[in-house]
């Protein structure tokens, strides 16, 4: 066989194994990361039924307190938090262009379908989050909302516009999740031009024993109440903003807090 040939082939053989070896090393760690808890864009308040189910004034002043997330959340939240909980029946793609990967799928909110795109990039110890999002024959890539999370998945933030006509800042969220379980959000309201301004409600899920369900809310001119509840039996305690203390029982009746 001919010498040179011989070298040839494996001159080209060489070359292809650093070739393979150059793209396996470009492609390695590109697993998409975990995306942020389910709970991170959850208020609690589907806990809570609504003044309809009311029969005493304890639960009733609960109902009450949530009022206005209630509607925040279901008129201006609604299309984010449907969108953000769709990727999670989706699997990211890598672009080693833009060094992020991205998410891309169709969800429908009411009857209206948009398209969505989460963008994620790593950020040192954080990855950062962008969503894009286009309304069939509509607008095109709003960035509803962008936030940053750990890489170990334990806490967060993120940052929401409040809709396509009026897209300014106006809801932050900080989340927390703990491998046991438990977990938090608070969601405070940004937008200086909205009459709540720095109103919050701050939901939290604990391991106590009686009380596993708490909200801190905040509301300006009205000051603190906070909620403590038993998320499978419904029974809790609400303590107002003059440090008085209502209880209800599982019916939602009031009886005397012990």
């Amino acid at each position: 066989m001919n010498l040179s040939f011989v070298k040839h082939k494996k001159s080209l053989a060489i070359i292809a194994l650093a070739t393979t070896m150059t793209f396996a090393s470009c492609n390695k760690d590109k697993d998409a990361p975990a995306l942020p808890s389910v709970t991170s864009m959850d208020a609690g308040t589907s806990d809570f039924g609504g003044s309809a189910k009311t029969e005493g004034v304890a639960y009733g002043l609960v109902t009450l307190g949530i009022a206005y997330w209630n509607t925040a959340i279901a008129i201006n939240l609604a299309v984010p938090v449907a969108s953000f909980k769709e990727a999670f029946n989706h699997t990211a793609v890598y672009d080693s262009k833009a060094k992020e990967w991205i998410w891309s799928y169709d969800v429908k909110v009411g009857f209206l379908t948009y398209t969505a795109n989460l963008h994620a990039s790593e950020d040192g110890d954080n990855i950062k989050w962008k969503m894009l999002l286009s309304q069939k024959s509509g607008f095109q890539n709003f960035e509803w909302y962008t936030g940053t999370s750990k890489k170990d998945g334990t806490s967060g933030q993120w940052k929401l516009n409040k809709d396509v006509t009026s897209p300014t800042g106006y809801i932050q969220i900080d989340w927390t999740k703990a491998s046991d379980g438990t977990h938090s959000t608070k969601f405070l309201l940004t937008d200086p031009n909205d009459v709540n301004y720095t109103s919050y409600i701050d939901y939290s899920v604990t391991n106590e024993t009686e009380f596993n369900g708490h909200y801190n809310i905040f509301e300006v001119g009205k000051g603190l109440t906070q909620v403590m509840w038993n998320k499978t039996d419904k029974h809790g305690k609400v303590i107002n903003n003059a440090s008085t203390s209502y209880c209800w029982d599982n019916a939602t009746n009031d009886v005397t807090c012990q």
